[in-house]
């Protein structure tokens, strides 16, 4: 079985390693990714992730699991770039090995692996800022591909595994401190060995990849990563880099206007953090300069775009849009009609081709919000109205919805297109691998 590697930029980790925090890494960048993609428990509900930081919670039951950080995490008590850095800077291969990461003597950025991989991987990447989380739509994807994982920092399962790039931030927490620069800025990400390591990976090779622990914000020492048929690279940018850009098949970022961000950060902090809407705008407008410069400039190389919008109908409820790149990686999906559902808002769909940074699109837009207690009847008619979607039966979008009907986001369009999305990865994992 041919590898894919899936490429989930946070992701900010759909990024970096930073929540809507000053700390820049009070929430995991996957995880940050969907809250985002996770938008529905905010509309009527009111619930919202626990004020800490989120665990991964890949499997079927609701109980988070440990990111099993190394209890034993120790400061190196370095930071790049300073004299008593560049002294114990090496270099294996042309790749430097900053010695922020902790680099063990016996460690090198890539190595043959265990077992030989038949077929080199196939690379996705998923790119976005923090805020944002994760697990429902991992769980879409592990479900059309029929796959799960073991939660770890790198969770890995039989043929998949999530890596996290905040891992090649150059610094740790205090070493950001000191250069006063923020985890999305790429002069604190260490791209050289990520595009070599991504490449390394999609040859077919193990690396040792560094570890930026989230718990302690400590750099950790690199652990050896071996291939696997799927594997998630997920941060702020796996797009950003032209090496690491050009090792991906399939580029997919998540796209949160400030409006629905500041209505959800206001949500979670307002209430749970006892935070102002002053001090809510004043956080969000900090790191609006990085995010604009570095982060967001990502999507324009995108082959599909997943784009949140206040609805037409006023937030909470979302206008959430897929922005696909016509004759790019990500296969078509398309609306044969445009379709209207009744309820409270309602939602309706519709189908326009655009022009987003210079390329040629087609949108597919869902507005508002299903009746869950319709469920399934609804989606069954947004189904029959899409074209494209190559899927496994008739109703294999609607039953995966059903499935994870409690799941955030089921009830409007961050669901839906999550669903097609991972509909299509595993498409293009299956045309690679025939």
């Amino acid at each position: 079985m041919k590898n894919l590697v899936l490429s989930v930029v946070s992701l900010s980790c759909l990024a970096s390693g930073s929540s809507w925090q000053s700390d820049d890494d009070s929430l995991q960048p996957l995880e940050t990714l969907l809250l985002a993609l996770q938008p529905g428990a905010l509309s009527r509900t009111g619930t919202r992730q626990a004020t800490h930081r989120p665990r991964y919670d890949f499997g079927h039951h609701s109980s988070h699991v440990s990111m099993m950080a190394n209890p034993d995490s120790k400061p190196t008590g370095l930071v790049w770039p300073t004299a008593e850095a560049a002294e114990k800077l090496k270099e294996i291969d042309g790749i430097r090995l900053y010695p922020t990461h902790a680099w063990l003597d016996d460690h090198v950025p890539f190595q043959a692996a265990k077992e030989p991989m038949s077929k080199d991987p196939v690379m996705i990447g998923v790119a976005a800022d923090s805020g944002c989380g994760k697990s429902t739509f991992l769980r879409r994807v592990m479900g059309a591909l029929g796959t799960e994982v073991t939660p770890g920092h790198t969770a890995i399962g039989d043929m998949m595994t999530v890596v996290c790039l905040d891992d090649y931030h150059i610094n740790d927490r205090a070493g950001r401190k000191a250069t006063g620069l923020t985890a999305l800025d790429a002069a604190e990400n260490d791209f050289d060995l990520m595009g070599a390591q991504m490449d390394a990976l999609k040859g077919g090779k193990a690396v040792y990849k560094p570890i930026y622990n989230h718990d302690t914000g400590f750099k950790d020492p690199p652990e050896l990563l071996e291939p696997n048929d799927l594997m998630i690279f997920e941060g702020l940018h796996p797009i950003y880099d032209e090496k690491a850009r050009n090792s991906l098949d399939l580029k997919l970022y998540i796209d949160i206007v400030n409006d629905v961000k500041f209505a959800w950060k206001v949500k979670r902090d307002v209430e749970e953090r006892g935070w102002t809407e002053d001090q809510v705008q004043a956080d969000i407008q900090k790191r609006l300069p990085d995010f604009s410069r570095f982060v967001d400039p990502q999507k324009a190389n995108a082959d599909v775009v997943l784009r949140y919008e206040p609805s037409d109908k006023g937030l909470p409820y979302l206008k959430v849009k897929l922005i696909q790149a016509k004759g790019g990686a990500f296969p078509m999906v398309t609306l044969k009609n445009p379709v209207s559902l009744e309820g409270t808002p309602g939602a309706s769909l519709k189908m326009y081709d655009d022009t987003w940074f210079g390329n040629d699109v087609t949108v597919l837009e869902m507005d508002g919000e299903i009746d869950m207690e319709k469920q399934e009847a609804q989606l069954k008619e947004i189904e029959s109205n899409l074209e494209g979607l190559n899927g496994k039966s008739a109703t294999e979008l609607t039953d995966a919805m059903v499935k994870l009907k409690s799941s955030p986001g089921s009830e409007n369009g961050t669901g839906v297109w999550q669903t097609v999305i991972a509909m299509k990865i595993r498409e293009v994992y299956e045309k690679a691998t025939a």
